[in-house]
């Protein structure tokens, strides 16, 4: 247990066990010891310590008279500090926490079946990409386009091909033009 000094009414100091009722010094009621009390040892006043004034007494009301009992004290709020609050606090940021971290897991896996979807998309616009390609490749090669063309109506050309002359040019010999 830890101790704590008490103030008497003389300006002199008892020790006490925190939490329980303070000892009476011999001068505390009037200069008049009280008896001691059946199964406890009375209690030595507390040195004091060097170079540590002592505090005034504090003002009280009127003396009670010798042979009253005591009136009850109750434990002042510097010495048992409310903890309910404080445990109550904690609790709730445990709980905040809990909920924030649920809350977030819950986003980051509806962005990842997001995501999935997304992929399987892009997997579907791609292979769609492939098969218009393809057939593009086939459309345009020579026999699809004459088998389109007769299809449509169109006649194959027969006739022999014309030769057009041009006054006052020369015949050019492999692509590169004769002055």
């Amino acid at each position: 247990m830890s101790i704590d000094e008490e103030y008497t009414t003389t300006g002199g100091t008892t020790a006490t066990a925190v939490g329980e009722r303070p000892v009476r010094g011999p001068r505390a009621a009037g200069g008049v010891a009280a008896p001691p009390r059946p199964g406890r040892v009375p209690r030595r006043p507390a040195p004091a310590r060097p170079g540590r004034a002592t505090r005034p007494a504090p003002a009280t009301g009127p003396v009670p008279a010798v042979g009253a009992a005591p009136a009850a004290r109750r434990p002042s709020a510097a010495r048992h500090a409310p903890r309910a609050p404080f445990v109550l606090l904690v609790v709730g940021l445990l709980c905040g926490g809990l909920v924030s971290l649920l809350l977030l897991n819950t986003v980051l896996t509806q962005d990842s079946f997001r995501v999935q979807d997304l992929r399987e998309s892009t997997r579907e616009l791609h292979d769609q990409k492939q098969d218009l390609y393809k057939k593009f490749l086939t459309g345009s090669q020579p026999g699809t386009i004459a088998d389109n063309a007769r299809k449509g109506g169109v006649k194959p050309d027969t006739s022999a091909p014309e030769i057009l002359t041009v006054p006052g040019a020369q015949p050019s010999r492999a692509g590169v033009a004769v002055p």
